[in-house]
Order: structure tokens, then sequence, then C-alpha cells
């Protein structure tokens, strides 16, 4: 019997779009399987860059220290890291099995760093070693910048009458500020160069004491120390068993070669010396009134909560 041309053709429009239905379906599988796999070696590729690092979980200052506290251990893309990048895990090659790592202490930030940054060796220094000689100081009688605040970095400077300007030290966070009271920490030859410093300001009643701010002290260097004290302290220098040998032989140094900058003081001086003792008595008073008011103002502010 032969076959209706309207069938005939039907049926191969079917057969057609059967083959064309496979193959599109072909190309379809064939299309996600190559997605997949190359989805897959993507990961794989990934995984195998990816590193522990210690990330800042808050915003620090230039020069402030970064403290464990201040860090949380994060998995990153090892291209996407620092140079010099702390690890928070280290992976055993074997067992692929990854290692928790403390971070390390003693380092400060060379600038303003924001939170969620990836730290590396570039971006802190480590900071100074705590000696044995080293104490928490108060000061009142220093003028001090309207914008100063904790953390910010200073050196206290002398200007003589003549306007001399006189580095006494460099370099020294502030730790703490209540009115005009200014709290250091300084060595056992740093606190002997602060009154000596202050007591010649209080005899020449026309010099300043005052603090001097670091613009971005995580990467500027202390300032150099040309502030030499007189005889009787450096003698005082010489025989203080609470200053170490290494900071002793440096302000031995220090004193040598500033032997110019003693005698300029020694001049401003000698034009005071009519009225120094009771200008050294008169600033002394002021200077424990001052004390026992920031005292009284710190007592007061802890019973009010």
């Amino acid at each position: 019997m032969v076959a209706n041309p309207m069938q005939k053709r039907a049926r191969n429009s079917f057969l057609l779009g059967m083959v064309i239905t496979l193959i599109v379906c072909a190309l379809i599988g064939a299309l996600a399987f190559f997605m997949i796999t190359s989805k897959d070696k993507a990961r794989e590729e990934e995984e195998g860059t990816l590193t522990y690092a210690y990330r800042l979980k808050t915003d620090v200052k230039s020069g402030e220290e970064i403290t464990p506290d201040k860090v949380e251990s994060v998995l990153v893309s090892a291209k996407a890291i620092p140079t010099g990048a702390f690890p928070s895990k280290i992976q055993n090659e074997k067992t692929k099995k990854w290692t928790d790592t403390a971070f390390p202490t003693g380092y400060r930030s060379k600038l303003d760093l924001t939170q969620g940054t990836i730290l590396g060796s570039e971006l802190v220094y480590e900071g100074e070693e705590l000696s044995n000689d080293k104490r928490y100081a108060e000061y009142n009688m220093l003028v001090l910048p309207t914008t100063l605040s904790i953390g910010d970095y200073i050196d206290v400077r002398l200007t003589l009458p003549n306007g001399q300007d006189l580095v006494v030290v460099s370099k020294k966070e502030v730790k703490s500020i209540m009115g005009d009271t200014v709290g250091l920490e300084l060595t056992e030859g740093d606190i002997l160069m602060m009154e000596s410093a202050i007591v010649e300001a209080y005899i020449m009643t026309s010099s300043k004491l005052y603090a001097i701010q670091y613009v971005e002290p995580g990467n500027q260097e202390a300032a150099v120390k040309t502030y030499v004290p007189t005889e009787a302290v450096q003698r005082l220098v010489a025989a203080d068993t609470n200053i170490v040998d290494e900071a002793r032989n440096a302000l031995g140094s220090r004193f040598e070669h500033g032997k110019g900058y003693r005698s300029y003081i020694d001049a401003e001086k000698n034009g005071y010396a009519a009225n120094a003792q009771s200008n050294l008595d008169e600033k002394i008073q002021q200077e424990i009134e001052n004390a026992k008011a920031a005292r009284e103002a710190y007592l007061s502010g802890l019973t009010s909560y």
C-alpha cells in the first residue's frame, strides 16, 4: 500500500525533530559538563592558593601597638595578601592539616590602618622593648598641643629665652591626658633629663617647656636629643645604678657632643641668677598645686560613676 504523502511528510518531520532534540540535549549536556568541570578545576586551583593570615578587627593609628585582641585569623587568597604577611595557621605538607600560630607581639603600625587590613611586615615595625628602668611619669608643666590625644607621639622641647630650641626627650607615646597633665613612659635617663630641663625652665621664666606632635610616627624617626643637663645631673647619670650601661654610654656620648648647647643654656641662665631661687620655689609650688588639683579631679571622676 502506497503511503500517504502527508503521512510520510509528518513522519519525516517527527524523525527530524527527534534528531534535532537529541543533538540539542547532547550539546546542553556537554556544555553543563564543561561548566561543572571548569568550576571544579577553578575551585581546586583556588584552594591550592588559599592561606590563613591575620586581619585587623579595628582601625589602628600610626605608631599604635597591634595587640592580639585587635586581629583575627582569616582564610584568603595567597595572591591578595601583602608582602611578608603573618600566617595565622601553617599547613603540614604531608597531612595537609592546619596548625594555629600566635600573633607576634611588640609590633606597631607604620601608618593609619583601617579595619579589615591584612597585616604584613611592610605595614608594621617592632616597637621599643620594655626595659627594667622604664616607668610611668606625669607632667603638668608642659605646654601641650590643643589637638593632643592619647596614643599620639611627642617630643618634649625646651626653648631658651634667646630662641634656641633643644630636644629633651623624643618620640614618647602619650599614655594619658587629664587637663594639663600628660602621662608618659620614660626610662631612668629620660626622667633625669626631664627633671633637669624642668628646673632650668622654672629658673628662666622666659623659657618654654613644651610638647610637639609627630605627624606620622610609624614612618618618622625619633628626633635627635640635643638638650644637655647641668654637670651635677651628668654626674648623677654616671653614678645612677638604675640606668643600664648601654643607655648610660649613649647619654655620655650625647653630653660629650653637646657641650656647646650646655654653654648656651648657662649663658642664658646667668641672666636669672638673682631671682633663680625665688622663680624655682614659685614654679615648684605651682606644680604641686596643679598635681593635687589633677588628682582630685581624677578621684572625683571615679566616684561619679
